[in-house]
């Protein structure tokens, strides 16, 4: 068996400090939105609770999937840098950026610099797609943060990484291994708003259609989801996590993340989902239990 949590998210809290001119971008309405509402949904002491049970669980790999800053400033980087170490070893903890990571143009590149170690391939090589083998289990981190216009939070994965990930996808079934695709935006006809679309989502889905995978994974909607898309021997499952840090204060499902639980082998895969997250009494514990396999 190989087990692999993955959350999403976190949006890691509070700011910063930042100047006038920091905000003399889409960062300025970013900003408004942080200090009326995110910093009130997004609790870093619930945060805190769910990081303290994923630990405890001692998965084989972690995935996170995006959103690990608020406003993409310079100073928000290593903060997230140290988050990404309370989980565990780079080796064992793959990252990789939202939307909100690459908020604007000049910090696009930030997440790559700093979380490299985490954005990296097992030959060490950093940048998307990269893969992951742990155990039975390949990961496959896409990156769909762009720098966007104010008010939109759309993202794309960009030729690029589109033409690289079918080879990388049949060479890991040659290899027989249960492939996981991680990507920030939602990649199924989800009813996803139009300024917080995935807009390569069609191409992505086209890929995914011929080459395969076993499981999807996202978070960008902040809510527990369950979609598939076509895959060349049947639906390949596509799922989400809501924010790993939403508080009781928040609109948003509470704070949860999934834990996956990988068995058997090509042509009979097992995998067992169980959700982990903020109870009604404040612990954490199990909230569900589902089977993608």
């Amino acid at each position: 068996m190989t087990v692999v949590a993955h959350l999403s998210d976190p949006h890691l809290g509070p700011l910063p400090q930042f100047s006038p001119f920091d905000m003399m971008s889409k960062r300025g309405l970013g900003a408004i939105n942080y200090f009326r509402r995110r910093r009130r949904w997004h609790d870093m002491s619930v945060l805190d609770r769910l990081v303290a049970d994923l630990v405890d669980e001692q998965p084989d790999a972690v995935a996170v999937t995006g959103d690990l800053t608020n406003l993409g400033l310079d100073a928000e980087f290593v903060p997230a840098a140290v988050f990404l170490g309370r989980l565990g070893p780079p080796e064992r903890v793959a990252a990789i950026p939202g939307n909100h990571d690459a908020y604007v143009r000049n910090v696009a590149g930030a997440p790559g610099r700093v979380w490299g170690a985490h954005m990296s391939s097992d030959d060490g090589r950093v940048g998307f797609p990269f893969i992951r083998r742990h155990g039975l289990v390949a990961l496959i981190g896409l990156s769909s943060a762009v720098p966007t216009a104010p008010l939109a939070a759309t993202g794309e994965v960009g030729p690029i990484q589109r033409d690289a990930l079918g080879p990388m996808l049949r060479g890991l079934k040659e290899e027989g291994l249960f492939r996981i695709v991680l990507v920030h935006h939602p990649v199924a006809e989800d009813g996803t708003p139009w300024l917080r679309r995935l807009r390569d989502a069609a191409e992505l889905r086209a890929i995914l259609a011929r080459d395969g995978a076993e499981l999807v994974l996202h978070g960008h909607n902040h809510e527990p989801a369950q979609a598939s898309v076509p895959g060349p021997d049947g639906a390949i499952p596509v799922v989400a996590v809501p924010s790993c840090s939403t508080g009781p204060m928040s609109h948003e499902p509470p704070a949860a993340y999934n834990l996956y639980d990988v068995g058997g082998a090509p042509g009979a895969w097992t995998c067992e989902a169980t959700a982990r997250g903020l109870q009604a009494d404040g612990a954490v514990g199990e909230l569900a239990r589902f089977r993608i396999a």
